[in-house]
């Protein structure tokens, strides 16, 4: 039996990728990450090129990291994630995503917002020229619009924004209950030639609107979902929803049902609230199947999902749910 424990406090960060901008990490090996892996937030243009998140194979040792390997928090351009390896995360492998903000006040044009989760607080979740949008936290669906002038920071969670327009009636009409998403800072995401193993998530947590492709990636023995589309405004505070999305030859072996997840956290259907995902042309191996037939893809919340020649080498299913 192998135990590995953690500190569950993620106050600390291997490598802090801050408001810059065309930034290549390559050929590097990370043999331990600490609380928290690669940090990229409020940047542009990353690129991870044979980037090996794994404990070195001499050492005896399972364990590389108690959090993400790659987080990637509000950046904008282009993610690129290419030829890595990821085994003995305690957490998602990559996590891609914007963050809700809670709305506490509205004044005309001034709307004052709050980070939620316990532990993400302290930094600028917008600049200025920024579009923001109104969001339902139940249904996650984006709403009024506003660019934004001007931020002030309140507090370590707290900030002031200054917009070119009022969205009070917006966010009255949510009932004091809106969250405010910054729709600028997704970006165009491509997750290809990787290798994903020995964690107790996912691979991939993935919430961007900017076109994404996944492809060419081996995903094994994976416990929850390989992939991942979220999105929620109650919990983690992760946005947004996805347009443009495809998941192309990849191989997922011995992974745990569902294969695929498309599951946004919204807890009252006024529509879907994804939309635009191809999954196409994988494999899904399974070499110890079970009695059951293992779940590939499972969906819901989503509108324009294409499903085409994927294969498996025993009986399986789909779940999906407009």
């Amino acid at each position: 039996m192998v135990y590995q424990m953690r500190h569950s406090i993620r106050n600390e960060v291997a490598t802090f990728i801050n408001r810059s901008e065309r930034v290549t990490l390559s050929d590097m090996n990370y043999r331990f990450l600490g609380n928290f892996g690669i940090v990229a937030q409020m940047s542009s243009d990353i690129t991870y090129d044979r980037v090996r998140c794994l404990p070195d194979p001499a050492s005896g040792r399972t364990c590389a990291g108690f959090a993400d390997f790659m987080q990637v928090s509000g950046c904008r351009g282009k993610v690129r994630i290419t030829r890595c390896d990821f085994a003995g995360a305690h957490d998602d492998p990559i996590n891609i995503h914007g963050t809700h903000l809670k709305v506490v006040k509205c004044e005309g044009n001034t709307v004052d917002v709050r980070f939620m989760h316990g532990q993400t607080r302290g930094f600028e979740n917008y600049l200025p020229g920024d579009e923001i949008a109104v969001t339902d936290p139940h249904s996650l669906l984006r709403g009024a619009r506003a660019k934004v002038k001007s931020i002030s920071q309140l507090s370590d969670t707290d900030y002031r924004l200054t917009l070119d327009r009022s969205l009070e009636d917006a966010i009255n009409a949510l009932g004091g209950d809106a969250v405010i998403d910054n729709i600028s800072a997704n970006p165009e995401v491509e997750i290809t030639y990787n290798t994903f193993t020995l964690t107790p998530t996912r691979g991939i947590l993935l919430t961007t609107s900017g076109k994404t492709i996944i492809a060419h990636n081996t995903f094994i023995k994976i416990p929850m979902a390989s992939i991942l589309i979220a999105d929620d405004a109650r919990s983690w505070f992760e946005s947004g929803p996805v347009r443009d999305v495809t998941i192309r030859n990849n191989r997922f072996i011995d992974c745990s049902s569902p294969v695929i997840l498309i599951a946004p956290e919204n807890d009252k259907d006024l529509g879907p609230v994804h939309s635009g995902i191809r999954i196409l042309d994988n494999d899904f191996i399974f070499n110890s199947p079970g009695t059951q037939k293992p779940v590939l893809i499972e969906a819901r919340g989503i509108k324009d999902l294409k499903i085409k020649d994927n294969r498996s080498n025993v009986q399986s299913r789909l779940n999906i749910n407009d």
